[in-house]
């Protein structure tokens, strides 16, 4: 009997992040919505060009997302914790790990100027599709098409940020990169930033549904690695370059990933 009033506001802390965590999911889908509704036709009467209107839709998207890590952190639901001087719109190739469902609403959120490719179904929705096309998101539609697409953002200087690993990270395995990012690296010249994310207590991982939220403020850490670029070869030994490269981003996410417990 003496256990239960310690475990009582543990217990009552988690059922207030659960709810908190449903509104605020809430909140992302509906408000994502009416920005989609809204949103495109207002910018297609303002003042300004094709480029004016895509910044503005970008600058909605990451106010959005980041008044919603704001409501999280606010919750105690996550604290974001960021190590490293993440890039200005500078024209960055972003290549992060990927162990929870929020890391783009973080990384979109804390970074100016930044898109990403989207699924097919996404782009083509007609309740989000106007408006992430709108702010210059890439459709996967296809390899060759996402990588000029991709590679014309970054020409752009937009920042763009990739999961290399092409789907969630799976706890306690060595990460495994598709080469699509290498091949793009190579192409445009552009800088890459490794940013290294950990998600202690996991929160969102693969396979989780929003009401999954731990007990403990998850601490939300992004470490920003220092840039690398591709060395440049001819585009005949573009195959073999992007093999190569691949594996060396591969060994230094795994080697940061066992030199801390934490960025």
């Amino acid at each position: 009997m003496a256990a239960t009033p310690s475990r009582l506001p543990s217990r009552l802390r988690q059922a207030g992040k659960v709810l908190t965590s449903g509104i605020l999911f809430t909140l992302l889908g509906v408000g994502g919505c009416l920005c989609s509704l809204v949103i495109p036709p207002v910018l297609a009467v303002l003042p300004g060009g094709r480029e004016a209107r895509r910044r503005r839709a970008a600058r909605i998207i990451r106010l959005f997302f980041r008044c919603f890590v704001f409501g999280l952190e606010v919750s105690g639901i996550l604290r974001v914790d960021v190590d490293g001087r993440p890039p200005g719109p500078e024209g960055v190739l972003i290549l992060a790990n990927h162990p929870s469902y929020l890391d783009i609403v973080v990384l979109i959120a804390l970074l100016p100027d930044t898109v990403c490719v989207v699924k097919e179904a996404v782009w083509n929705s007609p309740i989000f599709g106007s408006l992430v096309r709108s702010a210059g998101f890439i459709s996967n539609q296809g390899p060759e098409a996402v990588l000029e697409h991709c590679g014309q953002a970054l020409e752009a200087g937009r920042n763009l940020v990739i999961f290399p690993e092409g789907g969630r990270t799976r706890a306690g395995q060595p990460p495994r990169f598709k080469r699509g990012a290498a091949h793009l690296a190579l192409r445009t010249g552009a800088p890459i930033l490794p940013v290294r994310i950990a998600v202690d207590p996991p929160l969102l991982a693969k396979g989780d549904r929003w009401y999954m939220v731990p007990a403990p403020t998850c601490r939300f850490g992004l470490q920003f690695g220092a840039p690398l670029l591709a060395d440049p070869a001819p585009v005949a030994e573009h195959p073999r370059a992007a093999r190569a490269l691949t594996r060396l981003l591969e060994s230094r996410f795994h080697e940061e990933s066992h030199g801390s417990d934490a960025p």
